[in-house]
């Protein structure tokens, strides 16, 4: 039983693989961002009963800390691809740098224009080089996320 990689060449199954390794990545990310959220975001108490701004960020952590929490426990014992050559990954090191970047700038140049940066970027770095998929689709979630954040979640966003 061979794996197939795109390069043509067979890699040995592993027991800790591709997708063990990207599931832990996002698992401790959320847990991160779940340790993080409380002195992170901002919440003005008018004496509102209702779900404040941080309610929202946490369900969606907590969701993402449970689901692949359970992912890495029941497939544990699953064969998958090796993870690769440490050349193969400058890719995802290069997204990663990338949205890190957003991330500290966010501030200084606002949410609409970093996310939608961070789109056409990750589209182009991808291999997306259709206008409508590459260009348009990240200008139109950046702009209604930024838009259903500020004016339907009433959450201020840079």
């Amino acid at each position: 039983m061979s794996a197939k990689l795109s390069g043509g060449a067979s890699a040995k199954p592993c027991r800790f693989g591709q997708q063990s390794l990207a599931t832990l990545v996002i698992l401790l990310l959320a847990l991160a961002g779940l340790l993080a959220l409380q002195s992170q975001v901002l919440v003005f108490d008018f004496g509102d009963s209702g779900p404040d701004a941080r309610f929202f960020p946490r369900l969606i952590l907590a969701l993402l800390v449970l689901v692949t929490g359970l992912r890495l426990w029941l497939r544990r014992a699953d064969l998958e691809e090796a993870p690769g050559a440490v050349l193969d990954w400058g890719r995802v090191l290069l997204i990663g740098l990338l949205i890190a970047v957003a991330v500290l700038l966010m501030d200084a140049l606002g949410f609409l224009l970093c996310a939608t940066a961070v789109g056409v970027l990750l589209a182009w770095v991808l291999g997306e080089r259709r206008l409508l998929f590459g260009l348009l689709l990240p200008l139109a979630v950046a702009v209604l996320v930024a838009f259903g954040a500020r004016y339907a979640l009433n959450i201020p966003l840079p």
